[in-house]
């Protein structure tokens, strides 16, 4: 059973909880404030970041002009010959104003088709909440794994839609070979990302899924604190009051 990890963490998470809470009287209104706080503090982190990405959107704007390569609107600058979307909102495809003369016609379409499949995904919002987590995870045994698997995970959907759209593989692959890798200081480990990405691009393999130990790991804590949110709802509104425990 896959979810028997996210199970295993509910009945823990919300045995210990409420035989602590029968045993010693938890605090409950203070753990919900801790909780409180704690989703605060990420509105904040995450505020901050939108708030520098939207910066970087608009120095990228000021630097760039309005172009269409392939028949596709981009907007152009001297950007060491990459390409990439950028933009919350609005995703917008950024490319350097020479990457005609770098790939042939073929591979110069099937890039743009996968930069509209990023556009169209709102990849940007993506990476930039991966790229708050990277510095933690990337500490963890799997962690860096993990990113890289997610990340190449969003390049081969890409990937899959462009060839969807008249795309051919090796276009897409000799594209890649060709361009700078796009780190972009946001999330480390993209080495890897391509390293699968071309893997299946040249058929070498299907599909790529992220550590099972990462997996089981995230499923346990996603049990343990709904089990124990769960117990804390029942000790607050229903222990109390139905049978006259006060031990919250």
């Amino acid at each position: 059973m896959r979810d028997r990890w996210a199970l295993g963490g509910f009945v823990v998470g919300t045995s210990v909880f409420c035989a602590l809470g029968f045993a010693i009287g938890l605090p409950v209104d203070g753990i919900a404030a801790v909780l409180a706080l704690i989703v605060v503090v990420g509105l904040v982190v995450v505020g901050r970041a939108v708030v520098r990405h939207a910066r970087l959107v608009r120095r990228l704007y000021a630097t760039s002009e309005p172009a269409r390569f392939d028949a596709t609107g981009v907007r152009s600058a001297d950007l060491g010959g990459g390409i990439f979307v950028a933009g919350l909102r609005r995703p917008t495809i950024f490319c350097d104003r020479r990457l005609p003369e770098r790939l042939t016609p073929e591979q110069l379409r099937a890039v743009l088709l996968h930069e509209r499949a990023h556009q169209r995904a709102r990849d940007p919002a993506r990476l930039l909440l991966l790229g708050l987590a990277a510095p933690v995870l990337e500490r963890l045994p799997t962690g860096r794994q993990w990113l890289s698997v997610v990340l190449a995970r969003r390049e081969i959907a890409a990937d899959r839609e462009a060839i969807a759209h008249g795309a051919t593989r090796a276009d897409l692959a000799g594209a890649l070979l060709a361009l700078p890798a796009r780190t972009s200081g946001l999330v480390p480990g993209f080495g890897s990302a391509v390293d699968l990405r071309l893997q299946v691009l040249l058929g070498d393999r299907t599909e790529v899924a992220p550590p099972a130990a990462f997996r089981r790991g995230g499923l346990l804590v996603a049990g343990v604190v709904t089990g124990v949110a769960v117990c804390s709802w029942l000790l607050h509104h229903h222990l109390v009051h139905v049978l006259g425990i006060a031990c919250c």
